[in-house]
């Protein structure tokens, strides 16, 4: 930034320079041209007049001494009691009607500063660049003064000098205010990169904005969402982690005991049933693996893309899915669906879908009945799924959400995980779920609602 900045402050200042400089050059013109022009009408009134007779003397023309002193140092004055520095540097000339030099100054050639002829010209005399003014009067005689160029590119540069030099003088103090500055803005920066460097990597806690300048305020915002994103998703993991050491303890016991039954059976009847065991044993363990799988999916949806499902499609697919354990019931199905849009994550709402379905098969018995029903109700979309088992005592309506809770008694095995898998995917979707006892066939009700897809 130091770099660029004062690199930027110099080209600026090289610029300003450069066309200090021209405009310098292009006033010293104008104004030392309007001199020459004064300069001449001084001296046709001081000679034209008075002098009418200088063609009468014969000879050479007569010359004017001038100050020919010499500037002892650079930045010492140009002027003294004795004259200018720039004086030899100025020359006149008085040309007679026949074309004979009558007057001149020392610093002038004998030969004519220009061709005699009314106005300005840039003559090179003797190596140099001159700048000359020429007027003739009535008499006819002509008047011709000059001056070196360098006097107006010393005066150039004198102008933009005067200028820069300020600026080139003041640039270190400048540079010192930008690092300054600079320092102490980006000391706010630097101790928030401190605070990320030396963070031990389970603290998740958000950063300070107290002393963040307000052009960061965005950043460290976005760093403390992130870490919050990172704080919940190690969050989920542990809890997976724990909920999969503790509950799969249970039933990877239960299998070793089944085969251990299965090597020390002294008969193939017993053998037989502790391998029946066994392989219920591994049903379970698959069902509880998947189920934990699933939950944990179910809790990252807050961040999954959604699009535009049919909700009827979805539950129609799922009762296909799952129609050959309502025929091993014998049990009686009656469907009912209302062409319905939500939005959501397909996968998401599967699960959901398929949670209370089985939920459903598992506690209604035999030759029982199970009531499904996809419809609109005003702005909501509502899935229905009751059915004829003993149902759910109202104290335990909330409980029955919790990770791993079962109703005790209830014959019907299980994790306790179903449930909890659709809460959390209606939480993620913004949906409500609610128990209840069916007015059609006496056992639960669960009643899931949406918010349903403007649609026609």
């Amino acid at each position: 930034m130091l770099v660029v900045l004062l690199g930027t402050l110099a080209l600026l200042m090289g610029v300003a320079g450069f066309f200090s400089y021209r405009a310098g050059l292009q006033e010293a013109g104008e104004m030392f041209d309007a001199r020459l022009v004064q300069s001449t009408r001084v001296l046709i009134g001081l000679v034209d007049e008075p002098l009418s007779d200088l063609s009468a003397f014969p000879g050479d023309a007569i010359v004017l001494r001038g100050w020919h002193g010499q500037a002892k140092g650079v930045g010492e004055a140009l002027a003294f009691k004795e004259g200018h520095a720039y004086e030899s540097k100025l020359a006149f000339q008085v040309w007679g009607r026949d074309h004979r030099l009558l007057l001149r100054s020392d610093s002038a050639p004998t030969t004519s500063l220009a061709p005699l002829e009314p106005g300005y010209a840039s003559p090179i005399i003797g190596g140099e660049q001159w700048r000359t003014f020429t007027m003739r009067t009535k008499e006819g005689r002509w008047f011709q003064s000059g001056e070196r160029s360098d006097i107006r590119q010393e005066l150039a540069e004198d102008i933009a000098g005067g200028t820069l030099l300020p600026l080139l003088l003041a640039l270190p103090l400048m540079a010192l205010v930008i690092w300054w500055s600079v320092s102490h803005v980006t000391r706010s920066l630097r101790r928030v990169s401190d605070q990320i460097g030396q963070r031990d990597p389970e603290r998740m806690s958000p950063l300070d904005l107290g002393d963040v300048p307000r052009e960061a305020h965005g950043l460290v915002h976005a760093v403390n969402g992130l870490l919050a994103r990172l704080n919940e998703a190690l969050a989920r993991e542990r809890r997976f982690v724990a909920d999969a050491a503790h509950e799969l303890r249970t039933p990877i016991s239960a299998l070793k005991v089944h085969a251990g039954n299965v090597r020390q059976s002294p008969d193939e009847a017993g053998r037989v049933q502790a391998q029946d065991l066994m392989e219920d044993a591994v049903g379970r363990l698959e069902r509880l693996v998947a189920q934990l799988l699933t939950l944990s999916r179910a809790e990252a949806l807050s961040r999954v893309p959604s699009a535009r499902l049919s909700l009827d499609a979805i539950v129609a697919t799922e009762v296909d899915a799952l129609r050959t354990f309502f025929d091993l019931n014998r049990q009686y199905l009656a469907l009912e669906l209302e062409s319905v849009e939500v939005k959501g994550n397909e996968v998401a709402l599967t699960a959901l879908i398929r949670n209370v379905l089985e939920n459903a098969i598992r506690y209604t018995p035999a030759k029982g009945s199970i009531f499904v029903c996809v419809r609109r109700e005003g702005n909501t979309a509502t899935l229905i799924v009751a059915d004829s088992g003993p149902g759910i005592a109202v104290e335990e309506r909330e409980r029955v959400f919790d990770r791993f809770y079962r109703t005790l008694g209830s014959g019907v095995p299980g994790s306790g995980l179903g449930l909890s898998i659709v809460r959390e995917v209606a939480d993620a979707h913004g949906a409500s779920v609610t128990l209840g006892t069916s007015a059609r066939l006496g056992g639960l009700e669960v009643r899931v609602g949406w918010p349903a897809y403007a649609a026609d």
